[in-house]
């Protein structure tokens, strides 16, 4: 079939990883139809295999199984799997795309398939490597890749089916009680037409086995890195229980080796980016399984990639005793007696050889493109760098490829972690969301009747108890809790899942809640943060109300902070759900409230990535105020000579940016203007703008902040503006651009010259070592004789920036390691700065006399953030920068609605992420401004009519509320603007003779729960 109608509409997603899934959620929320195809069973990709994420250490799959649940039942979502396509052929001119798209066939027909698991438990034939256990475990011919697979259909290997092999067996079609299995299916063929392709195909990593040094596949202990993930989580082959594979015992002492075949000239000479971070990450969680053991970190240089991250290394070092040691193997052998590994390696901190022998390795590959990439890279015609990633456009752009409508997101272009490949998700969306003709989307009417309950209906309480994997079950007695919740009062089912969160398990919620006449629910699982909506869209599926469904938190409150008490821990499950349950019986329907989205955006910032932002808004036709406080657009950037190593200007990318600013009739910008105070919410708020002593109100339905960040000046770092010819980096630039410097002179960086430092600024700054590299290389360009000298800690860079650091070392820049307790000490003598320094590497110690010397300083949050955060109501982090709704799946978004942020605002990162970043916060934005509608929650203060005769009038509750959403009406009466309330409660905690009540939160229902877990009643409700 071909869908031509729609083209113009519609947008393909290759890739069902998380950033394919997040691509395809923002489109198909913006209106398009998205078809997103996915060559193996489920979606989910790398990140379902992964046992927890860094730096929060939220479990993985368990934050990415609601979006995964999400985007198969979103109505504009065609989800394909176990599909590929075979062909793309560029039509009408270009503007559109038909793509061949092959569907393969499961064997078992997915509109039968009940996920009972029947097939793959009947199968005589379970000896297969299990590829989502990375062969850890065997699997069936029909089997299922993981538990929370999406969709939760089986299927069966062809290739080692019995059946399929000598035409005998059957017998998964025998016992299947839905009568699923079907022999007779064949692969299939469809043609789309669609107006863009966003490419989210993900990595693999590179088969170490051929590096003989470390004995992968020859030694039994010795696994990867991903192999490791699996061994550690709870839904792994091991239960997550940490054993080696030669018997099956607790290792004590485990060596984790980085860059193997990554940074090396002869394999991948890239840097793989995220190694660091995972391995750090696989430390810290080794250690919460058991605090006796003993890590060892092999290491070149540690480099973090993200916000928090330096803190998270540094945090395994003091409070896990992580023990990282530099200096990377040569050499592993094995204790052919005890299967004990010997490590030969060079401690370069102390120079010495050394033999440390551990019962465990994990290695820690390249980052390579995902199997079969060159080959899918030629049907799609885009154009591959010399590592086999897609090549972007340009150097500053991540997302654009060599073909106009294709784009890019996540490791297909090279390594990422996950906060930045869900952002660039988001940006690829805005991408592909520009070639299409939506700009106001179709409402999709609902089927959904809504059963009504009131109070006073008998309570048919629903009960379902997670085990997730062992992250509950293994220090909760799960059943136990589950028996004696059966005999609770108005309980009227309780049912255990291994993992409530899969799709499975949504399908068994709903067919309980009909079956058993339920109209309240209580979901004991992980955590609401990021899973009570996933409950509450299931329930309302089958007409629950989704205030009727509420969440007992037992992994993060009970099961994780009882880890060494399991009576304890199985105490406090029973007694949360216990305090759920009463909870339920008192509360009633509530309902979202609907507001209208004026279609305008404010953009707070007009730097690069506030610009970028606009413009993204303003092609789709909505309204956009740029608010820049300075009197030119274009913020830091400007002060750059050259923004990267390949020798791009400022003014390249500047330049064609202003002029499409200055173009659009959309785009209105406010210079040398700040803004004064923000009012409203979602959909509706009002801005008070200050210019030239002026105030000018404007209405927006979405705000951005992009107010980036500045260069921290070093006074009292060496000397700065004591002596002369101390410059930092940004300084440095100037002298480039002005022909200042001269040829010959002695030149030396310092880096982290304020940052990284133990209290304070503890954060890397990510930028500062790629900033001094170009620096010095443009220098060394220009000047041939100048000596130059780069002190460092370690050297942060990533991908192509490591070729770039090896061609500065290779141009004759000299690298010289410094420990931080140790750092150069800086004179000035006869009018020459002398250096003092000690080599970590060498363990010299030597003079050196400079004409300069550049500080490496970060960047550092404005001052007005803080007023800026309190008039958004939205929260800033340690460091000043803004802090984002989850750093994994929402890096762009704030708390609260209708708010977004991007960029340095954010925390530092070079030019590319921010653009990408900014472009990732405008699909985000346009979300809400396309539907022209948006949701608030109902959860909100109100005064009942029974109550208002209590009201005194005081007025406390207009001063004490947050969100000034309370008011006086011309009756003098107490008014609450439930489109600007949050709920907060401060309201109702502080009304001095309790008017003012907070609905889904009222006494008689805390009350209730307080008393819940007692015979005797502990609290009386007093009115």
């Amino acid at each position: 079939m071909v869908e031509s109608n729609n083209s113009e509409k519609q947008v393909l997603v290759i890739g069902g990883g998380v950033a394919g899934i997040s691509a395809a959620l923002d489109l198909a929320d913006q209106g398009h139809l998205v078809y997103l195809v996915e060559k193996s069973p489920s979606i989910g990709g790398k990140m379902a295999q992964l046992d927890k994420t860094f730096p929060t250490l939220d479990c993985s799959i368990c934050i990415l199984a609601p979006k995964m649940v999400e985007c198969a039942r979103h109505p504009r979502i065609e989800l394909l799997t176990y599909s590929e396509v075979k062909r793309v052929d560029r039509i009408r001119n270009g503007s559109t795309f038909k793509v061949r798209i092959l569907l393969k066939p499961r064997y078992i027909d997915s509109s039968k398939c009940t996920s009972c698991g029947t097939c793959a438990q009947k199968c005589p034939y379970k000896n297969f490597p299990s590829e989502f256990e990375q062969g850890l475990s065997k699997r069936g011919a029909a089997y299922i890749p993981f538990l929370q697979a999406v969709p939760a259909v089986y299927l069966i290997d062809s290739e080692n089916c019995t059946y399929f092999k000598n035409g005998t067996c059957k017998v998964c079609e025998k016992f299947c009680p839905a009568h699923a299995v079907d022999f007779e299916q064949k692969p299939k063929e469809i043609e789309i037409e669609v107006a863009s392709i966003i490419v989210a195909t993900g990595f693999d990593l590179m088969d170490v086995s051929s590096l003989e040094r470390y004995g992968y596949g020859k030694y039994s202990n010795v696994t990867v890195s991903l192999e490791y993930e699996r061994i550690m989580c709870a839904s792994g082959p091991t239960k997550g229980e940490i054993l080696r594979p030669s018997d099956n015992k607790h290792p004590h002492k485990i060596g984790f080796i980085l860059c193997v075949g990554s940074r090396n000239v002869n394999l991948k000479p890239y840097c793989s980016k995220i190694c660091c971070m995972y391995a750090t990450k696989e430390a810290i969680m080794t250690m919460e399984h058991h605090s006796d053991a003993e890590i060892l970190v092999f290491y070149n240089d540690l480099r973090t990639i993200g916000k928090n991250h330096n803190e998270f290394i540094d945090r395994a070092k003091s409070d896990y005793k992580v023990q990282y040691v530099r200096g990377l193997p040569n050499k592993i052998y094995e204790n052919t007696e005890t299967k004990d590994l010997i490590i030969r390696h060079k401690d370069f901190d102390t120079g010495e050889i050394k033999f440390d022998t551990v019962d465990m390795v994990v290695l820690f590959p390249a980052v390579i493109p995902s199997r079969g990439a060159e080959e899918f890279n030629d049907i799609l015609g885009v154009e591959m760098d010399e590592y086999g990633f897609i090549k972007p456009v340009s150097s500053t752009n991540n997302i654009e490829t060599n073909i106009p409508g294709i784009y890019v997101c996540g490791c297909v272009h090279g390594p990422e972690d996950i906060s930045t490949s869900v952002a660039e998700a988001s940006g690829a969306a805005s991408k592909a969301a520009s070639r299409t003709s939506i700009t106001t989307i179709d409402e999709i009417k609902e089927d959904i009747v809504e059963r009504k309950v009131s109070k006073s209906d008998p309570p048919r309480i629903g009960v379902f108890i997670c085990h997730c994997g062992s992250n509950i079950a293994g220090f909760v007695d799960v059943k136990k809790v589950a028996e004696e919740i059966k005999t609770v009062p108005d309980v009227a089912y309780v049912e255990r899942n291994l993992y409530t969160c899969s799709e499975e398990s949504q399908n068994s919620i709903k067919a309980a809640i009909e079956k058993y006449d339920l109209n309240r629910v209580v979901i004991a699982a992980c955590t609401p943060r990021t899973h009570l909506p996933l409950f509450q869209g299931t329930c309302h599926e089958v007409g629950l109300n989704p205030y009727l469904v509420l969440f007992a938190s037992i992994r993060e409150l009970v099961s994780w902070v009882h880890m060494s008490e399991p009576e304890k821990a199985t105490q406090k499950a029973k007694e949360q759900i216990l305090m759920c349950i009463a909870k339920s019986r008192l509360v009633e329907p509530l309902h979202d409230i609907e507001v209208n989205v004026l279609p305008a955006s404010l953009v707070i910032g007009g730097g690069i990535a506030g610009m970028t932002a606009a413009l993204a808004m303003a092609k789709k036709g909505f309204k956009v105020y740029i608010v820049e406080r300075s009197e030119n657009l274009g913020g830091f950037i400007r002060n750059l000579n050259e923004i990267n190593t390949e020798g791009t200007s400022s003014e390249q990318v500047l330049t064609p940016i202003l002029q499409a600013i200055k173009t659009n009739p959309n785009i209105e910008v406010f210079i040398s203007s700040t803004i004064k105070a923000v009012n409203g919410s979602i959909g509706n708020f009002l801005i008070v703008i200050e210019q030239n002593s002026e105030e000018k109100e404007i209405k927006t339905g979405t705000i951005i902040v992009a107010v980036g960040g500045k260069e921290f000046k070093p006074n009292g770092y060496y000397h700065y503006e004591e002596y002369e010819n101390i410059f930092t980096n940004l300084e440095l630039e100037g002298l480039i651009r002005n022909e200042q410097l001269q040829d010959g002179e002695s030149i030396a960086f310092i880096q982290c010259v304020g940052s990284r430092e133990e209290q304070g600024r503890t954060y890397c700054s990510l930028t500062c070592c790629e900033e001094s590299i170009k620096n010095a290389l443009t220098v060394k360009k220009r000047y041939p004789n100048s000596q130059i000298f780069i002190f460092y800690r370690d050297i942060r860079v990533s991908y192509k920036e490591e070729i770039e650091y090896r061609k500065a070392r290779e141009k004759g820049i000299n690298f010289i390691q410094y420990k931080p307790e140790n750092p150069p000490m800086l004179k000035n003598k006869d009018d020459k700065l002398i250096l003092n320094v000690s080599d970590a590497l060498t363990r010299m110690k030597f003079e050196l006399s400079l004409d300069k010397v550049v500080l490496a300083t970060p960047l550092i949050a404005w001052e007005e953030n803080k007023k800026l955060s309190e008039m958004l109501k939205v929260p800033l982090d340690k460091n000043g920068f803004f802090f984002e709704a989850h750093p994994k799946l929402r890096p762009v978004d704030f708390a609260t609605d209708g708010i977004f942020t991007c960029g340095t605002a954010q925390c530092p990162k070079n030019i590319k992420e921010s653009l990408s970043q900014a472009l990732g916060a405008a699909s985000r934005a346009l979300i809400p401004l396309m539907n022209s509608k948006a949701s608030v929650e109902g959860a909100t203060s109100s005064l009942p009519e029974f109550n208002k005769k209590l009201c005194t009038g005081c007025e406390v509750c207009l001063t004490v509320c947050p969100y000034n959403a309370i008011s006086k009406n011309e009756l003098d009466e107490i008014e609450i603007n439930q489109v600007l309330c949050k709920g907060c409660g401060v309201c109702g905690a502080t009304c001095t003779n309790q008017a003012l009540v907070i609905k889904h939160f009222t006494n008689e229902q805390i009350i209730s729960q307080i008393n819940s877990c007692k015979e005797e009643k502990l609290v009386e409700l007093k009115l």
